[in-house]
């Protein structure tokens, strides 16, 4: 019986991992995708404002949604082991005040101070996002105390649900307000970044209603989950639960804010270097503001989201990682970590080495597939390959971070990480300041210091895993090949564009060069047989991949 108890709390955690896993993955697709049309539809000047505003939201919301959560689980799964649905409840009650008070706070703050920020920014009329952005965050505050309780209840399909529905109802909202502002007042680029930023609220509203109603109807009056015991200890008093819970959340909020805050470090410096620059060398204030927001948005709106792109793959990868190193790292099965930990190296080198290349070399022709402004003007569109050429090689590192970091939580090392990327974060403010402002970089400089930031990190996480381990790993297999099948490649999607542009198709070159990188590397990478049977055990549809592989 108890056997079968402990095999039904695993499928439990198993299956709820999964389904919050699958959620986490169409939402980030959803939110890569999402600036895309939004910025055709708001504009250059309008995505400035909107991302002026948006790492502070970001930071600010890191504080109720990044460690608070997982705290409020983890302290309701206890209490549920011990069979106390009360204190579990207690936890709860006393949580979703905590919370609500955060969010209060959080939101006024960022209401209030929306003026300074902008300023601060050197985009005044930011400040109409910053404020449409404010009751969001008393929304997310409330909801995750829901959403940590029922995680810790193991009731995942509540905020799965809510995930996606969030995401759906800020396409919706943001979409239709950003272009109704944009055809009533299209003089007003910072009304449209408004609207566009009211969805997101309306967004976080609908999904707390959501999870709310699946609460109320599934879980407030349900005495306890299956296989639980009556018995149980006391739980403590509000007080004490609260020192708990800000016990587990405050190391994991200081962690998952280091990449919000080198986002405020970029809506900070960026633009006011910018215009510093341009004004010194003799251009108006206002046509230097403009260049200088102009600039803003290629970096972060045209750039950053094909950037981020990839990081698909590799976090769904790291998310299969993590419980296969865990649990050999519990049952002490030392060459099943290694095998799991080379292989995540392998794949992210797999997926970050060709994802490279291509931006590299067709990272221009795509933006100016997906933005009309880099379509519509010549400037423009050699302004975006530029940044494009110097950030492209961050998408190596980043998939090398995405994936370690998967790896070294799942050897039980969950801070690690976080000190890597402190230590990257920290190169990438002085690397910014030194190269936007004793140098004639600029925006170069921006993108550079971003790379350097992922470099750190990754080639540090790497060198961690790699030694802690102990693995025996082939670095011609691991590092070579993924790299010179890239290079390769690159060259062939070089040649097949080239020839498409200079028929006057570069609409079809593009595609076509695409097509032809995928089969060029492809075909390398199962002419050099990268991956040995062992690694591919750690796979979905292992013997598909076996089978394109040809490993015996």
């Amino acid at each position: 019986m108890k056997k079968q108890t402990k095999s039904a709390v695993n499928a439990g955690f198993v299956q709820g991992a999964a389904i919050l896993g699958i959620a986490g993955l169409l939402v980030k697709i959803i939110g890569a995708v999402y600036r895309i049309p939004l910025a055709n539809i708001v504009g250059e000047s309008g995505m400035a404002y909107y991302e002026v505003a948006y790492p502070y939201y970001s930071w600010l919301l890191v504080i109720s949604s990044a460690g608070l959560p997982t705290a409020i689980s983890k302290l309701v799964s206890e209490r549920i082991a011990l069979g106390d649905i009360v204190g579990a409840k207690r936890v709860f009650r006393a949580a979703l005040r905590l919370l609500f008070i955060i969010g209060i706070v959080t939101a006024v703050l960022l209401f209030v101070l929306s003026s300074p920020i902008a300023n601060l920014s050197g985009a005044a009329p930011a400040r109409y996002s910053l404020m449409a952005l404010s009751p969001a965050l008393l929304f997310v505050s409330v909801m995750c105390a829901y959403r940590g309780y029922l995680q810790g209840m193991q009731c995942m399909t509540g905020t799965a649900i809510s995930q996606i529905i969030e995401q759906l109802i800020k396409l919706i909202f943001g979409f239709g307000l950003a272009f109704l502002f944009v055809k009533t007042r299209p003089d007003a680029p910072e009304l449209a970044a408004m609207g566009a930023l009211i969805g997101v609220s309306v967004s976080e509203l609908v999904a707390l209603a959501v999870i709310k109603f699946y609460y109320d109807a599934r879980i407030r009056n349900r005495s306890l989950p299956v296989c639980v015991s009556t018995k149980g200890a006391k739980s403590g008093l509000r007080g004490s639960i609260i020192k708990r819970l800000l016990a587990i959340a405050i190391p994991i909020t200081i962690g998952a804010s280091i990449m919000p805050v080198t986002g405020i470090a970029d809506s900070v410096f960026i633009i006011n270097f910018l215009e510093k620059h341009d004004i010194a060398m003799g251009i108006a204030e206002e046509i230097a503001n403009e260049n200088a927001r102009v600039a803003y948005t290629v970096l972060r709106s045209y750039v950053t989201p094909l950037i981020n792109m990839p990081a698909v793959l590799t976090l769904s990868l790291s998310m299969s990682l993590v419980p296969a190193i865990s649990q050999a790292v519990t049952r002490k099965e030392k060459r099943i970590v290694n095998a799991a930990s080379r292989t995540g190296i392998k794949l992210a080198m797999f997926i970050g080495a060709p994802c490279a290349a291509g931006l590299f070399i067709l990272g221009g022709p795509i933006m100016s597939l997906l933005y009309s402004a880099v379509r519509n003007n010549q400037d423009r569109f050699i302004q975006a390959q530029q940044v494009m050429y110097i950030a492209a090689v961050g998408v190596l590192f980043l998939s090398l971070v995405q994936t370690l970091t998967g790896i070294i939580q799942g050897l039980g090392k969950p801070r690690v990480p976080v000190y890597f990327l402190a230590l990257g974060g920290i190169v990438k403010v002085v690397s910014m300041v030194i190269l936007m402002q004793f140098t004639s970089m600029g925006i170069l400089g921006a993108a550079l210091s971003t790379v350097l930031c992922y470099a750190v990190a990754g080639i540090a996480d790497t060198v961690y895993v790699i030694r802690k381990t102990r693995m025996n790993i082939s670095y011609t297999d691991t590092f070579a090949k993924p790299l010179f099948s890239s290079i390769v490649m690159g060259f062939a999607v070089f040649a097949v564009y080239t020839l498409g542009s200079k028929l006057g198709h570069p609409t079809l070159a593009t595609l076509a060069s695409l097509c032809v990188g995928v089969a060029v590397y492809g075909g390398l990478m199962i002419l050099l047989r990268p991956f040995s049977n062992s690694d591919l055990e750690f796979l979905p549809k292992k013997d598909l991949f076996r089978r394109i592989f040809r490993v015996i």
